[in-house]
């Protein structure tokens, strides 16, 4: 009998110990699962570099913008419709444009006017399909506009009429008992960092404790075990005046986070502990910690049993994702009750030389450079190296890596801590991270998962509504579009309607509407509506509202840098102007896109030699062949294991060719300019090979005679691609240039397979000059450098 009891007790414990696993087993996988579905729908960040920070209001704000896929970690290829607002500083909309994304970056500009005051402006870049996410997952850029007519001012003195103390407990809160890891960070009334701060921990009895010193970030930290019957708080002394902020009251219960990831190389060092009355409360459960990287997950067990009230665990960082990685506590019941990010470091960091002895080459002065990767798609703004106008901004790292995890669009300049990885970086980075918070809430994460209700957009549509009376049966809609590169035939459906998706349509286009059936046209009469221009961002930026005060020293124009002297091109005087007839040079060798690429100007030789743009693309390297109005073009490479054939990517006044069958029958004497590089490496998934840039002559339209009875304006359409105008100085001698002016602005250089490139800029008597380099690879590899380069 007793050997049967003992057999059914040690059956029981066995039951008992698999149900527990069984459990256990489910809340893991029910962690996992929750993660994966609210980051199933891709995400897309977005990374924009300026020209520069700080812009006077006759001035345009250039911009090269990337966009970047998540999960894959690379270039968001599809990305097609990019939106771009102005906003002031009252959170009012000055200015929209609809940008177009070509193979994951686009670029543009702002033009600003005297109407402008001086003050803080924000440029918010922002798809229609981020609508569908609870978190804002744009991109939001500062810079300066400075009206010298109007409160001139670079904003750059700091504002200490407040001053703000903020705390932030390792974890997120404040436990009885237990040693606490508090962050620490005092920024001015506008928010911006005071860097190397120093503050008092005072206890109850107002005894000063440990002194606390900040960098120059304006970051610190230091460690606490609250008694919940003292008061404490926090007291900093800015310029004479003192400025306090109480720590609030620790919680009974609770679980604190010490995170180290920067003492022992390769390894992070995770400690969790908690209070006796917190063990009391997990009656014997365990905790959860769980290591994400969006839905990339690490779930494991955390044991309080017999009176354990610490637990530490060492993970290899080659375990962890790269990037920032978010830790969460969770108890029983999968609530939260610590969270933290910290980032692991990639396996390689690419840098860029540029080689320091100048070439003179056409009057221009050329660089050579060199990046440590293949392929790498860059912008490079140059700028007198005493420049003024370099405040610090989110680079790409901190745009793409950091920012898009953490609250609110913070501004933390991460290329000094990741170009170079020591001890102390890491140290330096990972406090920055103690004072941020996750932006995605784990009580999101387990609750509401988003779902798509906003399309992803690519390109426009176009649906037209027919008012013709009769028979429609077997009639068809040509819409056609020369400069917009539209040759479309398209049903017809019961209803009188029809629709063309995915068209790049650039603003001020015409497109024209026939009816036809078989070899007749027909009046059309309907009304066209153009979809996807329009996207309202559910998350606009609002600026937060500060009442701070400023003191009249801040806003003369005496405490201004020296004004470089612009000359108005519209007051030149038109007798000075020496006409000498048409030229052969070319317009369009500096425009976007061109710098690797072999330009013509089209000629009477040209137009005689080859009477159709198909005979001279095919004269450059490239295998035609046209069939009923199809064209195929080829190139005559073979770089594919399976040998298909590459084609060329093919762009008409900057907009990409989506069909080369709208360069059937096109003349070449219709042709400006054309550019080529049929070796040219194109990154993309489609087995790309070869550049092809078109520029059309600007009274080429007035050759059409079969003007179609409808006709249709686009408005708001994609914003035209032009190239970088500079402002037109007096003299670039002058110190005010040396603040403010710009050298040159290249938005789109492509290194080589040695990751070599060139770089051209004009002489401007400048000793030496900076150069703002940012980029990505088609692998999705970042660079961010500032590099100052003596030209003598």
């Amino acid at each position: 009998m007793k050997h049967l009891l003992s057999h059914k007790i040690v059956l029981l414990f066995l039951v008992l110990i698999s149900n527990n696993l069984i459990a256990q087993t489910t809340k893991k996988d029910e962690i996992a699962k929750k993660l994966t579905d609210y980051f199933f729908l891709e995400r897309e960040n977005i990374h924009v570099h300026f020209d520069k920070d700080v812009f006077l209001t006759d001035e345009s704000v250039w911009f090269k913008g990337y966009t970047y896929h998540r999960k894959n970690n690379t270039p968001f290829f599809a990305c097609v419709n990019i939106f771009a607002t102005l906003i002031d500083n009252e959170g009012n909309v000055i200015e929209s444009q609809l940008l177009y994304g070509n193979m994951g970056t686009f670029s543009g500009s702002f033009k600003l006017n005297d109407s402008m005051k001086s003050g803080r402006y924000y440029v918010q870049f922002y798809t229609n399909w981020m609508n569908n996410f609870t978190e804002d997952e744009s991109f939001v850029g500062e810079i300066t506009v400075v009206n010298k007519n109007i409160n001139p001012s670079l904003f750059n003195t700091p504002n200490y009429s407040k001053v703000n103390i903020d705390l932030h407990p390792e974890g997120g809160t404040l436990v009885e008992g237990i040693n606490n890891n508090i962050g620490i960070s005092i920024t001015d009334c506008n928010d911006k960092p005071i860097p190397n701060a120093k503050a008092i921990l005072v206890n109850g009895n107002d005894e000063a404790g440990k002194e606390l010193n900040l960098n120059k970030q304006g970051y610190g930290k230091f460690n606490l075990t609250p008694d919940r019957t003292k008061k404490y708080k926090v007291i900093t002394t800015i310029e004479g005046k003192e400025y306090e902020q109480t720590i609030p009251p620790a919680q009974l219960k609770g679980v604190s986070l010490e995170i180290n990831s920067y003492t022992v190389p390769d390894k992070t060092i995770i400690k969790t502990s908690i209070n006796p009355l917190m063990q009391t409360s997990l009656s014997g459960k365990p905790l959860y910690l769980v290591i994400h990287k969006d839905e990339k997950a690490i779930i494991t067990e955390i044991d309080f049993k017999h009176q354990v009230l610490e637990q530490t665990v060492v993970m290899s960082n080659l375990d962890l994702f790269e990037g920032l990685n978010t830790i969460r506590i969770l108890d029983n019941e999968l609530n939260e009750l610590a969270e933290r990010v910290m980032y692991i470091y990639p396996k390689l960091t690419v840098n860029v030389e540029v080689r320091t002895k100048p070439k003179e080459t056409d009057g221009k002065i050329e660089l050579s450079g060199k990046v440590n990767y293949a392929n790498m798609n860059l912008s490079i703004s140059m700028l007198p190296a005493n420049t003024v106008t370099i405040k610090e901004h989110n680079d790409i790292y901190n745009s793409l890596l950091i920012a898009p995890y953490i609250e609110y669009h913070k501004t933390f300049e991460t290329k000094a801590y990741l170009n170079t990885i020591s001890r102390k970086n890491q140290y330096e980075l990972d406090l920055f991270l103690l004072n941020q918070n996750s932006k995605y809430k784990w009580r999101n994460i387990k609750n509401n998962p988003p779902k798509s209700n906003h399309t992803f957009d690519i390109g426009l549509s176009l649906k037209g509504t027919i008012n013709n009376s009769g028979n429609l049966k077997k009639y068809k809609v040509k819409v056609t579009s020369f400069e917009g590169m539209i040759d479309e035939t398209v049903d017809i459906n019961k209803e009188n309607e029809f629709y063309l998706d995915n068209l790049i349509l650039a603003d001020s286009i015409k497109l024209d509407f026939f009816l036809v059936k078989d070899d007749t046209k027909k009046q059309v009469k309907l009304y066209p509506q153009l979809f996807n221009i329009n996207r309202v961002y559910n998350k606009q930026y609002n600026p937060k509202a500060t009442e701070c005060s400023i003191t009249e020293n801040n806003n003369t124009i005496s405490d201004l840098p020296e004004l470089p002297d612009h000359i108005d091109i519209n007051t030149i005087v038109l007798d000075e102007v020496e006409l000498k007839g048409t030229t052969n040079k070319l317009k369009y060798q500096k425009a976007f896109g061109n710098s690797q690429l072999r330009g013509y100007k089209i000629g009477d030789d040209e137009r005689k030699s080859f009477f159709y743009i198909l005979d001279l693309i095919r004269y450059h390297g490239f295998n035609v062949e046209t069939s009923n109005g199809t064209v195929s073009i080829t190139g005559r490479t073979i770089n594919t294991i399976n040998g298909q054939a590459t084609t060329p990517m093919i762009y008409i006044d900057n907009m990409q060719v989506l069909s080369f069958d709208i360069l059937w029958n096109m003349q070449t004497e219709d042709i400006d300019e054309f550019y080529v590089n049929q070796h040219a490496v194109v990154p993309s998934v489609n087995n790309r090979m070869g550049i092809i840039r078109i520029y059309m002559r600007k009274d080429y339209s007035s050759k059409a005679k079969n003007n179609s009875p409808a006709s249709f304006l686009v408005k708001n359409g994609f914003k035209r691609i032009t190239p970088f105008k500079n402002n037109i100085y007096l003299s670039t001698a002058t110190k005010g240039f040396e603040n403010f002016g710009v050298i040159d602005w290249e938005p789109l250089i492509t290194t080589d397979e040695k990751g070599g490139f060139k770089l051209e800029l004009p002489h401007t008597g400048q000793n030496s000059i900076k150069l703002l380099i940012e980029g990505i690879s088609p692998d999705g590899k970042l660079i961010s450098e500032i590099k100052t380069i003596n030209l003598n």
